[in-house]
């Protein structure tokens, strides 16, 4: 049983929960990794679970950065030896969750609950969608600033994120953002005067009612869209617009919403 410090889950409504640490754990490490990846595995593979939310346990933090006393030991461990640019990739516990969240066929929204830096706001752009809370909290990438770069992800994801200038001078600068910055520069989607669990709950639980079948299917084409040629992209679009449309599941919520008798042109799908 995980430690509840670390970690807990709950589903609720179609939504699994997923709340990282708590006032005693606010850093990411090792022992949270594993958590969060063996919660994620669950909820991968649990039918019952359509849409999934991550958020902080500590007030004020969603997680407030990577464990520095866990690269400060592994910087000690290895210190005077080389590494080379060619060494082979191993992931741990974080990258396999990070990948995870991106290839699981189910919505993963973060719920930044409170201020998440290097490793914790790395995690974040992983997940699909990410709504901020407004307040004193901090976001962003300042690894530069003690001496490292962003090594779970940052320097790959921020820049699909927010283009090319925008996360250059962000990681360069190792200045942080508040919410409201973060929303405006595309770090977020959202920012909200509430509790984000709040509004990415209301998100998720929105789209935990629609079909999983076409819900897979989005978010196969649109994480794939960055890296697809264009003719290829729209092909495997028609493709499984074309499997949906012939699927029982499509074919009777269309009925359903073609006997509600709306024909005005100004009417669209809800």
């Amino acid at each position: 049983m995980a430690n509840p410090d670390v970690i807990a889950t709950r589903v609720e409504g179609g939504v699994g929960v997923i709340t990282l640490g708590s006032a005693k754990r606010i850093f990411f490490d090792p022992e949270m990794a594993d958590a969060l990846f063996e919660a994620l595995t669950a909820y991968a593979a649990d039918d019952k679970v359509r849409a999934v939310v991550i958020t902080g346990g500590a007030p004020g933090y969603f997680v407030r950065h990577y464990s520095v006393a866990q690269l400060i030991a592994l910087g000690e461990r290895l210190r005077g030896t080389e590494w080379p640019e060619n060494a082979p990739y191993q992931a741990g516990s974080f990258d396999k969750a990070m990948t995870l969240v991106e290839s699981m066929d189910k919505p993963v929204i973060a719920a930044i609950s409170g201020s998440a830096m290097g490793g914790g706001f790395e995690f974040c752009l992983a997940c699909d969608i990410r709504i901020a809370q407004q307040g004193d909290y901090q976001i962003g990438l300042p690894e530069i600033n003690v001496g490292i770069l962003p090594g779970g992800g940052g320097t790959q994801r921020l820049p699909r994120t927010v283009g090319t200038p925008n996360a250059l001078m962000h990681i360069l600068m190792g200045v942080t953002l508040n919410p409201v910055e973060a929303a405006a520069k595309g770090f977020v989607q959202e920012c909200v005067k509430g509790k984000a669990l709040d509004r990415a709950m209301e998100i998720a639980r929105r789209m935990a009612t629609h079909t999983p079948e076409s819900v897979r299917y989005i978010k196969r084409l649109v994480k794939g869209a960055v890296n697809t040629p264009l003719d290829q992209g729209l092909a495997l679009e028609r493709n499984l617009f074309m499997k949906l449309c012939i699927g029982e599941p499509a074919i009777e919520r269309m009925k359903a919403y073609e006997n509600q008798g709306i024909t005005a042109p100004s009417q669209t799908l809800a």
